[in-house]
């Protein structure tokens, strides 16, 4: 019964991330067409994280005390009615003035729905003792992975074909995702927590005081200080630097889509989370610091998609093992609070650190900024792997066994 709930709730995660991942290419690139702004098209990308930050820190205090069915269900119908508003807007003459606000609304619910339903699906597969926690994120990220690839790829195509029509693409996603949890039986829910306080600093000061919690949320925080920041500045090498065309472009997305989600199927299938830590460790230094390294040192721009490729395959194995761990450290009545506050510091990590990599990048180049990138990645990854050696009182058998 556990395992058909959470393979539906993956099922709710791909349909929404495709559309999702339609919209948030294509729609910049249209609004770009209509207004002629970089700049207003540009912030249409940033909304996002804002957004998720805001979003996620609030909807932790309803995920742990509100059915997880009624929230998502709610989220969902909500959000289909925002891009339907923003579709019949898109005919009036400033609809521009609408578009910003709409999008921000249309993503807070849209983070709101995804830290529910993922705080939903671990607590259900952590209690189904024939799913591995860590094995069903890299199964989920697989496909959701595969969406966002697919969707990066064709939504300027499909915008550019359809035009303001391609909303409704997103809004349909989201219809059928509310669809699909109403039919959820209420019965399969979190625990709740009959604490009434809202999110406060005494959440995150709680989350700092537990030495493990504490290098889970600053490997969470070093975590969106790397991947995104350097996924970004990869375009502007490549566009700056290498002076590569379009096609170098899409070869760079697809290439970096492709070796994530054969990263996560090599982890859903395989028993490689089950080696040892030290193994995993120099695995993990060698795949997401040498890729760094190798894009840093690299002359031609063939090298430096290639030194992606090996980031990107690392990655998931730092980031789904943290992910499993850290929701296994977080107290059962606290889920949603204390997730909110590490997703919230991924974010924050990312939005402070892509200001200051520009600037690295212009003072010292793009080697010097790529091996600060690698320490900072090294220290991230030592520091989550020595929460095993404080966890050292419970047999590692024990751990492993649990992935």
């Amino acid at each position: 019964m556990l395992n058909n709930a959470v393979n539906r709730l993956i099922l709710v995660d791909t349909i929404n991330t495709l559309g999702t991942a339609i919209t948030w290419t294509g729609l910049p690139i249209f609004a770009l067409n209509l207004t002629g702004s970089f700049l207003y098209a540009g912030s249409l990308y940033l909304t996002e994280t804002i957004a998720g930050i805001i979003s996620t820190i609030v909807s932790g205090h309803f995920i742990d005390k509100v059915s997880s069915k009624k929230m998502i269900f709610t989220s969902f119908f909500l959000n289909c009615f925002v891009m339907i508003t923003l579709f019949s807007l898109l005919s009036f003459k400033h609809f521009i003035i609408f578009l910003f606000p709409l999008m921000i609304l249309s993503q807070s619910l849209g983070h709101f729905a995804n830290l529910c339903l993922e705080v939903w699906f671990r607590d259900l597969t952590i209690k189904d003792p024939n799913i591995g926690l860590a094995r069903a994120i890299s199964k989920k990220n697989t496909f959701t992975t595969t969406c966002k690839t697919v969707g990066f790829t064709i939504g300027p195509l499909i915008f550019g074909i359809l035009s303001s029509y391609a909303i409704l693409i997103d809004s349909a996603s989201f219809l059928v995702c509310a669809f699909l949890i109403m039919r959820f039986d209420e019965k399969i829910q979190i625990e709740h927590s009959h604490d009434t306080a809202w999110f406060s600093l005494a959440y995150l000061k709680r989350t700092l005081k537990d030495k493990i919690l504490r290098i889970y949320f600053f490997s969470h925080l070093l975590g969106g200080m790397i991947g995104p920041v350097m996924t970004s500045l990869s375009v502007y090498i490549l566009e700056g630097h290498f002076k590569v065309a379009d096609f170098e472009i899409s070869i760079f997305w697809l290439v970096g889509g492709v070796f994530v989600i054969l990263s996560n199927m090599i982890l859903s299938r395989s028993s490689l989370l089950f080696a040892s830590k030290v193994f995993l460790y120099f695995l993990t230094v060698f795949l997401v610091c040498g890729g760094i390294v190798m894009m840093g040192a690299s002359l031609n721009w063939i090298f430096f998609i290639v030194g992606f490729a090996i980031m990107t395959m690392g990655n998931p194995v730092i980031n789904n093992l943290l992910s499993a761990e850290t929701f296994k450290a977080i107290p059962q009545y606290e889920k949603g609070k204390v997730m909110g506050v590490m997703e919230a510091s991924a974010d924050l990590g990312t939005l402070s650190f892509m200001i200051i990599s520009w600037g690295l990048i212009e003072t010292f180049g793009i080697f010097i900024t790529c091996m600060i990138i690698a320490v900072m990645a090294i220290l991230r990854i030592t520091l989550f792997y020595s929460s095993f050696k404080i966890k050292s009182d419970i047999p590692i058998e024990n751990i492993t066994k649990n992935l």
